[in-house]
């Protein structure tokens, strides 16, 4: 009966420490429900006692470190950005329920989900619903492209691909408030539509994701692929942010064109593990740093042209299809750029590979943004105005083109 009560006590906080590990996506608090469990055991353990406490020992050192490395990166993210927004609790965005790891790296499930930003109590940046397909892409009303649609005889099979980023996927607007949505509501003249759209933009992809898309088993048969592009994309497709895990890496060739090679941040018995036992792993703030050690090109001007490299690529496939590539390009602040690039220079990289590209900036230098153009000062992001301030610019250069 003494050791009924304790038992019982840490128990339940391993209970509550797994919970939290689950619904927070925290390697920390699972490494201290781990902890406690193997406590309970050994208090009513009669052998291993030894082995047991080793365990207890390495599990507690480990959850100290994935704390200690978290709180690190908090304390960094306050002290370098001042005010910051958060998620509310409420929302179902941006929690294990959204997220999965697929072919492409992290990608939303299928459904409708609340998106919930708050820049303090009651004070909203944002509150939409983000609605995905069955494929893990954002459905866009009206005009989606969907594979019914393409096989009726009755309707055209324009259609249109938008790549890229949360961007194009509309981070913090509504389902018809997104990039390809003004585009193809400018597109279509009638009440039917005749030119469709497909929505490939996730948050935190680059155009790494929208080359492996190209060169996907998907149908991405298309009048017009448009790709809305930034240099930040550069340390996306170099593997040097951690949400860039389990997205497809690719290297330099000579020819300045690039190959795939697996995938970013990850070692292969990762990417085959069990799916519980790999978003442990990778969602480890231990884990991460490894990878920052082994598996990242931190020079940023190997980046850019590594970058530079997978644009090239994608002209050079969609060429060889018969399909035609735009690139829609926004400017990086200046203080972005650590080595030899800048937004000249990387604009004249791609225009000399002969890629259509507009300017879409919105501003002669993106630090001179107008504030209509993106959601909240606390929030980038583009707004409502912004999109169909792109989609203005790309119908009018493609009307121009014709």
């Amino acid at each position: 009966m003494k050791k009924l009560i304790p038992a019982l006590f840490l128990a339940v906080i391993a209970g509550y420490a797994l919970f939290h590990a689950y619904s927070n996506r925290s390697v920390g608090s699972f490494f201290w429900g781990l902890s406690f469990i193997l406590v309970v055991i050994a208090i009513y353990s009669r052998f291993l006692k030894n082995t047991l406490l080793i365990l207890i020992s390495i599990t507690a050192t480990l959850a100290l470190i994935e704390n200690a490395l978290g709180l690190m990166q908090d304390l960094q993210k306050k002290a370098g950005n001042g005010p910051f927004a958060y998620f509310d609790s409420a929302q179902t965005y941006n929690t294990p329920a959204y997220w999965q790891l697929g072919p492409f790296g992290l990608q939303p499930k299928p459904g409708a989900f609340t998106a919930i930003k708050m820049a303090a109590p009651n004070k909203p940046v944002y509150d939409v619903i983000f609605t995905i397909g069955s494929d893990g892409f954002r459905a866009t009303p009206i005009y989606g492209y969907t594979p019914e649609v393409n096989i009726d005889g009755s309707k055209s099979k324009h259609r249109v691909n938008f790549l890229g980023d949360s961007f194009t996927f509309g981070e913090g607007v509504q389902d018809n408030e997104t990039l390809p949505y003004y585009f193809a509501q400018l597109s279509n003249k009638s009440t039917t539509p005749t030119l469709f759209v497909k929505n490939y933009g996730i948050h935190g992809w680059g155009m790494h994701q929208a080359l492996a898309i190209i060169q996907s088993p998907i149908n991405t048969q298309a009048d017009l692929h448009f790709a809305l592009t930034a240099p930040w994309h550069a340390s996306r497709s170099a593997c040097a942010d951690s949400f860039s895990l389990g997205s497809p890496k690719y290297k330099l060739l000579s020819n300045g064109l690039v190959e795939r090679d697996g995938y970013c941040r990850s070692f292969g018995w990762v990417e085959h593990s069990p799916k519980p036992v790999r978003a442990l792993i990778t969602f480890s703030k231990i884990f991460n740093l490894v990878q920052d050690s082994l598996l990242v090109t931190k020079n940023q001007d190997d980046q850019v042209r590594l970058y530079l490299g997978i644009l090239k690529t994608m002209q050079s496939e969609l060429q060889a299809k018969g399909q035609k590539l735009v690139l829609g390009f926004i400017k990086a602040d200046d203080n972005w750029f650590v080595g030899s690039y800048n937004n000249e220079k990387i604009l004249a990289e791609i225009n000399a590979m002969g890629i259509s590209t507009i300017d879409m900036t919105l501003a002669n230098k993106n630090e001179n943004l107008d504030p209509q153009f993106y959601i909240h000062e606390l929030d980038k992001h583009p707004s409502p105005a912004g999109h169909k301030a792109r989609a203005n610019l790309l119908t009018k250069y493609l009307e121009k083109s014709q």
